[in-house]
Parts: structure tokens; C-alpha cells; sequence
């Protein structure tokens, strides 16, 4: 008797996707695309996601994955394919930049493409002859996709490929006994529910055990905020504007994760004392000249901006001599006031000291909350200061621990 396993899902994404192509005719990293022109993910990217995922969360995975040992080998029981895009969508193109004491790194100016917010895909996942376990360890990694901790692609501890599973569907065949069904069975029938029972209630009800401490932030704007984008979406802006904030196809401005990141990253090695060593161990490090890379404990979210007010602000350089206004320094900008967003910053369980990580964590809460700590462009005259109207811990509610700036009533008294 042979058992297979199929569930058909459907993704959408909740943050940019940037998964690479290895071209870089229109940016330092072009998205891959399909044969039509359309974004694709590869079965390859899905795989070697959920099987990193995995290799944390389940001891043997050799025996669900398979292995190559010289002559020992053993076929994988899971089979991945593409997800293919079923939706409309919009590649957009994002500006990064590594900073020192807020200055731009030499040579670490870089843009990249990604697959715009909201846009969907579909994609199977097939299982052949797995047990119980086994099972529950691939229906475990798609509950953390749609939970935001299991992402897809490039940049994903700062925001990126983030997904929430809108669908999933499973059918399954026992063969022989089944085979005349399994034979009409179409795969790739996206359209077709024949064979499928919907089990979307499940994923959203697991219970999840991922080693993770999530940290959940409300906040509201203390003002305006400045992350420019340097791609023109609207034609009406360029019109308007030389700057505009950072925004989705749609208009929704956005705080990216590499900015929420690179504040957080800062403050955090000021408390630290500037100790280089740890700091690199809990937030990744690169090191060209060794050759050597480590990735980030801490993964943040993309935030994205609600009911707030749009302004055109017109700004001028002065000359601090003569008091007047310097030539060709005029400009004007397009920004947003007032706003509301949330954050979320997961922390690996296994991140060195994880006591003294969390609180420091809780601490440069602190400081975002009381207006010491800012996010984005032009902070020196009061851009991006936020206030943290409610904080959660793994959902326990730590908001007037925060407000005393008591460190160990937000972390548990473990600190």
C-alpha cells in the first residue's frame, strides 16, 4: 500500500518578495521571472526554506528530505513545486545602503527588485509514504509561513518574503485502492476542488512551538516620517515632488524592515557598550575579507502606515554665512504625518544570552517610545519618532511595565 499526499496552497504576500534571478540587467538583483514574463518562485527556494525550517525544528530530516552519502542514498519523500503567480502584480525596486553613525557606508549602496505586497501565488507540496510525524513536521512549517517566521527569499530577517497562507487543500491517495482517482487527478487543475477537503482552519489553530520570542508593537507617529523612495511609481509625484515616501503600488507608505533594523541594530550596540563581538552574534555580520557571514537572530517586520496625513513640505538649504537661501537648494517632498502602524520582531530562542538580549531589546523599546530613538531620514529635525501605544511579549501585554521603563516587569523578571 503507497500513500499520497497532496495540498494545494495559495500564498499572499504580506511583505515585499525578493527572490533573485542572478541577472542584474535592471538592478544590482532582478526577481526571477517565469517564461511569460510573470513572477515565479522556485520549487528550490520553497525547498530549501522549509527544510532549513526543519532542520531546526526536526531531528531526521535526512529521512523526509532525502541524502546522498557516496553510494548510500534515499529519495525524498517531499516533492515541491513552483508557485506560480495567479494575481496581478508589480515588481518594484528597493534602494539599501549600509550606514555608520548615519552615514552611508562607501561602496554599500545597493537596489534591488521585489515582488510588490499582496500579490498571489499557488503552489503543491506532495508527500509520498511519510508518517505521522513526518506529516505534522511539513503542516508545522506552512502554520510558521503563514505566521510570518518561516520566509521566503532574500532579506527575510528584515522584512521580506513574508506570507499568509489565504488557502490550503488537501487530497490524498491510498494505491492501488485509489489509483483510478489518482490517475484523473490534475495537479496542476488549480481550479478543480475534486479529491480536496479544505483544512485552512487547521493551519490557522496549530499549535506552534517554534523557539521564537515575539515581540508585538503598536505604534503611532510623533510627527512625520522620511524613508524616500527613488523609484517613481505615480507620474503625478514626479511632478510635484522630488522625494516621496516609501510606499506600496497601492499608496500605502511603508516603514521596511531594513529601517526598523538598522535603528534598532544601532541603539542596540550602544547599550552594549559598542561589544562588536556579541552585537555580530545576535544581529548577523559580514566580513568580505574573511569570508565570513553569519545571519541575524532578530526578525523584523515591514510596517505598514494607516490613517494618517499626507503633506507636501517645500525645503530650502541656507547659507550660514549670509543667512540667505542657497542656490539650487530648493526641493519639496511628499510625506505622511500622524500615522499608525504595528511591528513585529521575533527573537531565536537560541540567540547567545538570550536574557541579556531581551533586555536590551526592552530597553530600546523604551527609548523608541520616549522619542530618544528614530527610524528613517532627517531625524535631526524631528522626523520619525514614534510612540508605542501597546507592546506584547509572546501575547502577554508588557505596555505599562514599559511606560514605568521597568525592564524586568517586560521581560518576566528574567532579566
Amino acid at each position: 500500500m503507497s500513500t499520497l499526499t497532496y495540498y494545494r496552497i495559495k500564498l499572499q504576500l504580506a511583505s515585499p518578495l525578493a527572490v533573485g534571478s542572478g541577472e542584474d540587467s535592471n538592478t544590482d538583483s532582478d526577481v526571477i521571472l517565469d517564461s511569460s514574463g510573470a513572477p515565479i518562485i522556485p520549487a528550490t527556494s520553497i525547498a530549501g526554506a522549509v527544510r532549513h525550517f526543519l532542520g531546526v525544528e526536526c531531528d531526521d530530516k535526512s529521512m523526509l528530505f532525502g541524502y546522498v552519502n557516496g553510494n548510500d542514498s534515499f529519495e525524498s519523500k517531499v516533492k515541491f513545486y513552483d508557485a506560480v503567480l495567479i494575481s496581478d502584480s508589480f515588481i518594484t525596486v528597493r534602494d539599501s545602503v549600509a550606514l555608520e553613525n548615519k552615514v552611508g557606508v562607501k561602496g554599500a549602496k545597493f537596489d534591488k527588485e521585489a515582488v510588490e505586497t499582496d500579490s498571489v501565488f499557488e503552489t503543491l507540496i506532495e508527500l509520498r509514504n511519510v508518517s505521522e510525524d513526518e506529516e505534522n513536521a511539513i503542516l508545522d512549517a506552512v502554520s510558521a509561513i503563514d505566521s510570518g517566521l518561516l520566509r521566503i527569499g532574500s532579506k527575510t530577517t528584515r522584512g521580506y518574503g513574508e506570507f499568509r497562507v489565504t488557502e490550503i487543500k488537501k487530497a490524498v491517495f491510498c494505491l492501488p485502492d485509489d489509483r483510478k482517482e489518482w490517475v484523473e487527478f490534475l495537479p496542476y487543475d488549480f481550479s478543480s476542488d475534486k479529491c480536496y477537503t479544505d483544512i485552512l482552519h487547521e493551519i490557522k489553530n496549530r499549535k506552534q512551538n517554534f523557539n521564537y520570542t515575539r515581540i508585538h508593537l503598536e505604534l503611532k507617529q510623533r510627527g512625520a516620517v522620511s524613508i524616500r523612495s527613488y523609484t517613481v511609481k505615480n507620474a503625478n509625484d514626479i511632478k510635484t515632488a522630488d522625494f516621496v515616501q516609501l510606499s506600496t503600488n497601492d499608496g500605502v507608505p511603508v516603514i521596511p524592515g531594513t529601517s526598523w533594523a538598522g535603528a534598532f541594530r544601532k541603539r542596540f550596540s550602544d547599550f552594549t557598550g559598542k561589544d562588536k563581538e556579541y552585537v555580530n552574534s545576535v544581529w548577523g555580520n559580514v566580513d568580505i575579507e574573511k569570508n565570513i557571514q553569519s545571519k541575524s537572530k532578530i526578525i523584523f517586520s515591514e510596517s505598514r502606515l494607516a490613517n494618517y496625513v499626507e503633506k507636501k513640505i517645500d525645503r530650502n538649504a541656507i547659507d550660514r554665512f549670509s543667512a540667505g537661501t542657497k542656490d539650487g537648494a530648493l526641493y519639496s517632498e511628499k510625506t505622511v504625518y500622524n500615522g499608525k502602524c504595528s511591528l513585529n520582531i521575533d527573537i531565536k530562542n537560541d540567540v547567545a544570552e538570550p536574557d541579556k538580549c531581551m533586555k536590551i531589546i526592552s530597553a530600546v523599546i523604551c527609548d523608541l517610545d520616549r522619542g530618544y530613538l528614530a527610524v528613517g531620514g532627517l531625524t535631526s529635525v524631528g522626523r520619525g519618532l514614534f510612540s508605542v501605544e501597546k507592546v506584547t511579549i509572546d501575547n502577554a501585554d508588557v505596555t505599562e511595565a514599559m511606560k514605568r521603563a521597568d525592564i524586568q516587569g517586560m521581560t518576566g523578571g528574567n532579566a
